[in-house]
């Protein structure tokens, strides 16, 4: 038995005006959870399938509703789930497939048997779009999620591999509020210097980025027994995405193969990925059968990339 996935789902905000660009910004007071949940329900209507068929939740975001519990407990209470177990997963821009790794291994083992992936980000809270615009502006907001399930035929999550390098914390990184702060989690002064936002090293991140991402589709491409040419699509997040393009070009892909979310939505952390395959799917670009290769570099560091036969 492997695993599969069984349908996609995501919920993007409304686009709008921020620092000079368009993004998905979630302006009622929300958090993930309530992004992910309504992803959830997309979901579910495209598999006919009811948020009670979940037997586990996997939720991985950057911007947690509150500092405990985890989100995945909020978004379990929405779904009306029960006690089922929900985990949080805390690996940013690539948490979506450190999530999906983690669900895929459960599913083939026959623990569960319905696991909800979601990833879901609202960053807009977290950003200052006057203080500091070139950094607030890279961001959006936004919810996508995956249902895993058993199969026994040609639809299978064929590979996934994730790698993380703890050395690099300090390039792309958001420090306050800090338990390791005392005696309080952040002072007046930390505040005015900016540091409960998001901080990155663009030079060191861009090269990590170019460097990285192109090795792990390969290894994720040899995993599964495939060439690029056997996957039909791209999906690549970073946070700069001149930076997944380069990553793209040095896999020799081009034009429609490719997909960019961080130039299509604003940078989506963990959203972005299922965000990313879930429009793609609704739209007819991919459909039932194809097969798709999933890669995402970002903070942490962390870092990794899957082969889906849909």
């Amino acid at each position: 038995m492997h695993a599969k996935v069984v349908s996609f789902g995501h919920c993007l905000p409304p686009q709008v005006e921020r620092a000079g660009v368009m993004r998905p910004i979630a302006e009622e007071p929300v958090g993930p959870s309530t992004l992910a949940a309504e992803a959830a329900r997309v979901a579910c209507e495209r598999a006919g399938l009811t948020a009670s068929d979940f037997d586990f939740i996997v939720f991985a975001t950057t911007t947690p509703d509150v500092t405990f519990p985890g989100s995945a407990c909020y978004l379990q209470s929405q779904l009306e789930c029960g006690t089922v177990p929900a985990l949080d997963i805390r690996a940013q821009c690539a948490g979506f497939l450190f999530a999906l790794a983690i669900a895929e291994k459960f599913v083939r083992s026959g623990q569960y048997r319905c696991v909800l992936v979601a990833g879901g980000e609202v960053f807009s809270s977290g950003v200052d779009y006057e203080w500091q615009p070139d950094v607030a502006r890279l961001f959006g907001d936004g919810a996508g999620v995956a249902v895993l399930g058993p199969g026994a035929g040609r639809e299978r999550i064929e590979a996934v591999v994730t790698h993380s390098d703890g050395r690099r914390y300090r390039d792309f990184w958001c420090e306050y509020p800090a338990s390791r702060q005392h005696p309080v989690r952040m002072t007046r002064e930390d505040f005015g210097l900016g540091k409960h936002l998001p901080q990155i090293h663009p030079v060191r991140v861009a090269e990590f980025g170019r460097e990285h991402i192109p090795r792990v589709v390969r290894e994720a491409l040899d995993r599964a027994g495939r060439t690029a040419s056997e996957v039909d699509c791209f999906f690549i997040s970073h946070v700069l995405p001149e930076v997944a393009e380069d990553a793209a070009r040095a896999l020799g892909l081009q034009g429609d193969v490719v997909t960019v979310p961080s130039a299509r939505y604003g940078h989506l952390g963990a959203a972005a990925l299922p965000v990313a395959v879930s429009e793609a799917l609704s739209s007819g670009r991919v459909g039932s059968g194809a097969t798709v290769c999933l890669a995402a570099c970002g903070a942490g560091a962390a870092w990794g990339a899957a082969v889906i036969r849909l």
